[in-house]
């Protein structure tokens, strides 16, 4: 509720700002650049569909400037104290122009404070991959609402096995992202956007954000089998032989048969800094946002300020919920494609997910994984309804690397967890396990020390 408030309030505010502001209208990219560089309008462009490669000629690409960590936008937003309503509008992004800066590009980049962006779609046309990896969207400045915003990404390479076969240093095949919505200024919030990638890259992140709000956000990508991507003749994971940069329980650093990957990154994901000046991530707040078929749903972890995952949904993602040192209230999720949650070691995590009937069709090892300390856990039936396939609960369980779901999980002493399952799903404490209470309605094995059961 009070972060409602605060977007009525700002709202207002900035509604009081433009009381004497003329409405300006505009039909063309070139009008739309000229005025994202002022202050002070309230813009409204003419409905329609317009081409970026209208605009963006060698002469405005040989007149860009980049910004001062090296990135370049196609169109800049430095203007301040704006309103932009694009409600009909699409513009289409021809991913061969994401080449032309030879460095590290943002497609629209926010870099003004007290804008106000809504009801814009951009989409990209083809998948050729952008130079040096870089976003569809940027924020980066302070106060900014971004409304109704819906991104269609493609332009990655390689693209169509996850992250198997590597990213940054020891990559099999060199990655080139194309990430989604990154937000990197003070009290920012998102509403109501939607990001439906073919890309490799998150969909919303934050790097360097500080008080940052999604609410009623949607992030979809797509999975694969590894099956599938065993069956190819040719192309990038043909050509090394189906290595992977990760090992399977076999010890194996291969493509293994029988898992779902996503295709994409994170479907909400938190970094520890970002922005120009590398500050330190703050305050994130995610209500009603849904996360599907994404890596995981949700990668998210307390760094300098509270962080909360409240009444959201993770679906058919590798993994549901990434979480450390926050709270997730009222929330939903599946082991589909994957667990629905990873508990790390760090600060109390607080959690109150409920578990979707929905059974996998491909390999899944466990619903959660809990390590650390004093978390305090309560996993549910959504609407009471039963889950056939067991999956267990492990406690004193760590994450596998980068959370691939072929790789072996680990183990780490763990203390203090207060679990209440009643999913009915088996639950294991594992020997470095400790002074931890279990009430559960499913079979309990506790192998560890001094740990408290209760039966339902």
């Amino acid at each position: 509720m009070k972060k409602r408030q605060a977007v009525i309030v700002f709202g207002f505010l900035l509604l009081c700002n433009f009381i004497h502001a003329a409405e300006i209208k505009i039909n063309s990219l070139k009008e739309l650049a000229t005025y994202a560089a002022k202050s002070g309008n309230i813009i409204v462009m003419e409905p329609g569909v317009y081409q970026m490669e209208d605009y963006l000629t060698s002469e405005v690409v040989k007149n860009t400037k980049p910004d001062k960590v090296g990135r370049y936008a196609m169109i800049k937003f430095s203007g301040s104290h704006n309103v932009f309503d694009f409600t009909g509008v699409t513009i289409e992004v021809d991913t061969k122009l994401l080449i032309v800066f030879k460095a590290r590009v943002s497609e629209f980049y926010v870099e003004g404070s007290h804008v106000h962006i809504k009801g814009l779609t951009v989409t990209d046309i083809g998948n050729h991959p952008k130079a040096k990896g870089g976003h569809s969207f940027t924020v980066a400045g302070d106060d900014a609402v971004i409304e109704k915003v819906t991104l269609n990404m493609s332009g990655s390479f390689p693209y169509g096995y996850g992250d198997l076969l590597g990213k940054g240093k020891g990559a099999l095949v060199p990655l080139k992202k194309h990430s989604g919505m990154c937000i990197e200024g003070l009290n920012d919030k998102i509403i109501d956007c939607s990001i439906y990638s073919k890309s490799y890259g998150h969909c919303f992140f934050v790097q360097g954000g500080r008080n940052v709000l999604f609410e009623n956000c949607y992030a979809e990508g797509v999975t694969r089998t590894t099956d599938d991507m065993l069956s190819e003749i040719s192309g990038p994971a043909f050509d090394v032989n189906f290595a992977s940069v990760y090992k399977n329980y076999a010890g194996e650093n291969i493509i293994t048969p029988g898992y779902t990957k996503s295709l994409n990154e994170c479907g909400f994901r938190m970094y520890g800094k970002g922005g120009v000046n590398g500050v330190k991530t703050g305050a994130v707040t995610a209500i009603n946002c849904t996360a599907k078929n994404t890596r995981i749903g949700f990668a998210f972890a307390k760094i300098t300020g509270d962080v909360l995952i409240k009444d959201s949904k993770a679906i058919g993602c590798e993994l549901g919920y990434n979480v450390g040192g926050l709270t997730v209230e009222n929330s939903i999720g599946d082991a589909v494609n994957g667990p629905l949650l990873y508990v790390n070691k760090g600060e109390k995590t607080t959690v109150e997910l409920a578990l979707l009937p929905t059974e996998s069709k491909t390999k899944v090892h466990v619903l959660a994984a809990i390590a650390g300390d004093y978390h305090n856990i309560t996993l549910t039936k959504w609407r009471n309804m039963k889950r056939g396939q067991n999956l267990p609960i492990k406690i004193g369980v760590t994450r596998p690397p980068a959370n691939n779901g072929f790789s072996p999980l680990g183990t780490v002493k763990t203390s203090g967890i207060v679990l209440n399952n009643s999913t009915e799903m088996s639950v294991e404490l594992n020997s470095e396990s400790s002074e931890c209470k279990v009430i559960s309605n499913g079979v309990v094995e506790d192998k560890g020390n001094n740990n408290e059961i209760i039966k339902k």
